[in-house]
């Protein structure tokens, strides 16, 4: 069953979002695609673009595997001055050439004149090579302050990332390296450093974070906060967890367009590699999380990252109505937006009629989700956060649940395989109840 307000593509496979970028009132989401399948292989930049970053609209491939080649994971940027050699305004695409022998990964460009509809990849590419089977994800952003283009880029089996800087896109040089230092898990990908507004303040700080493969809780996706001068990021605080939850990956941020307070909007893939080959064949695999405006609060730990929902998502909802859970079980459309209010504890089982359930629960401050899913055992799991301050907000929809907690600060996603188009609710405790406007 497709979502109702997350994206997912019409067909085959989806993975990292890709080149997010802001021109002329458009956002586009490229990322990870097979256009045979719904496995993963011969990956491509898929992509779609947005108005509201609500509704989206599904366009061909933009850049698609070739010569033995595939398309990495990369990032996009509006070439204002006409650096490149495009043209002024030109949108240029930075990723990973990835040879499907798997013995080399190098950095390469491709340009846009007619708003990302179509891309010609640069004849001089590589820009970027080391002759590596593992160097990849390159995310780049103008920096006004040094007056120059940066990337970052992860050696993976090293557990580093480079940055790199250029005048022009097509000429690299090494400015320092960022290290493992600490950070959970092996095999970095997908980073991103981007300058954040620290809440309450005038003041900003820069924020690194990485994802990784394997070995860590969930995935994780590491972050730290730091300075950078346009040549070295100085981390100021150790590594946290930029979601609790299993399903959270390779997640950047758009190139432009931060809102009033400041902030960026990200987003990430609701999916996890260990088991994504393993859900059941239905045309498509894999969705996106919803977008997700970021900002820092300094806490007790130093910084805490601070994620809400794009707020024109809300927009999708009709009026809340106030529900008691202890009233028996009720019938729960797939798609909803569950509160419950601060300071109660709660706990609510959803389940289909396959056996497939999960469980959420506060108590003590802690919050707590299981997934039992007996069809498709590779998706058990149990997550939990600190609640913190404030409400609880649960946005469900058929494939997915997100959690977002202590006003943002604290945050987990779970995609799940619940069947059909209504689920039996029961619990304890009480929640008002929001569903999407044409469910209503």
């Amino acid at each position: 069953m497709r979502p109702l307000y997350h994206y997912a593509p019409a067909a085959n496979w989806l993975s990292d979002p890709n080149g997010l970028v802001w021109q002329d009132g458009e956002w586009h989401l490229f990322y990870q695609y097979n256009p045979f399948g719904e496995d993963w292989g011969h990956m491509s930049w898929g992509h779609a673009v947005s108005r509201d970053l609500v509704t989206w609209q599904e366009l061909p491939v933009a850049l698609a595997e070739e010569d033995g080649t595939m398309i990495f994971s990369g990032s996009a940027v509006i070439d204002h001055q006409g650096s490149a050699g495009f043209g002024k305004g030109a949108m240029v695409a930075v990723y990973t050439g990835a040879r499907t022998d798997r013995a080399h990964q190098f950095q390469s460009i491709a340009a846009s004149t007619d708003r990302g509809r179509t891309f010609t990849k640069f004849t001089g590419n590589p820009v970027l090579d080391l002759q590596m089977a593992d160097f990849r994800d390159p995310n780049v952003f103008w920096h006004g302050p040094s007056g120059r283009w940066i990337m970052s880029v992860v050696l993976s089996e090293e557990n580093r990332a480079q940055l790199y800087a250029s005048v022009d896109l097509r000429h690299w040089d090494l400015l320092s390296d960022i290290g493992r230092d600490g950070a959970p898990g092996h095999l970095w990908e997908c980073p991103w450093m981007v300058e954040l507004p620290v809440e309450g303040t005038d003041e900003t700080r820069w924020l690194f974070k990485v994802d990784v493969l394997s070995g860590a809780a969930g995935q994780a996706s590491p972050w730290r906060v730091g300075h950078f001068d346009g040549r070295r990021f100085v981390p100021e605080t150790g590594w946290a967890v930029g979601d609790h939850g299993p399903d959270f990956y390779a997640a950047i941020g758009w190139n432009a367009a931060p809102d009033a307070e400041g902030r960026p909007v990200w987003i990430g893939w609701a999916g996890n590699h260990a088991y994504q080959k393993y859900l059941e064949p239905q045309g498509w695999r894999g969705a996106m999380t919803l977008p997700r405006r970021v900002s820092l609060r300094r806490d007790e730990s130093g910084y805490a990252l601070v994620q809400e929902v794009e707020p024109a998502c809300r927009a999708l909802f009709g009026k809340a109505e106030a529900t008691s859970l202890c009233d028996g079980c009720i019938p729960l459309p797939s798609a909803a937006l569950l509160s419950f209010p601060a300071g109660k504890d709660w706990s609510f089982r959803i389940e289909d009629d396959h056996g497939r359930s999960i469980e959420c629960a506060l108590s003590g401050g802690r919050l707590t989700v299981r997934r039992h899913d007996p069809v498709t055992p590779q998706l058990e799991h149990r997550a939990a956060m600190e609640a913190g301050k404030g409400p609880v907000e649960l946005w469900l929809d058929a494939g997915s649940l997100e959690v977002f907690a202590n006003r943002g600060g604290a945050v987990l996603t779970l995609q799940h395989r619940l069947a059909g188009e209504a689920w039996a609710l029961r619990g304890e405790g009480a929640c008002s109840v929001a569903y999407p406007a044409a469910m209503a």
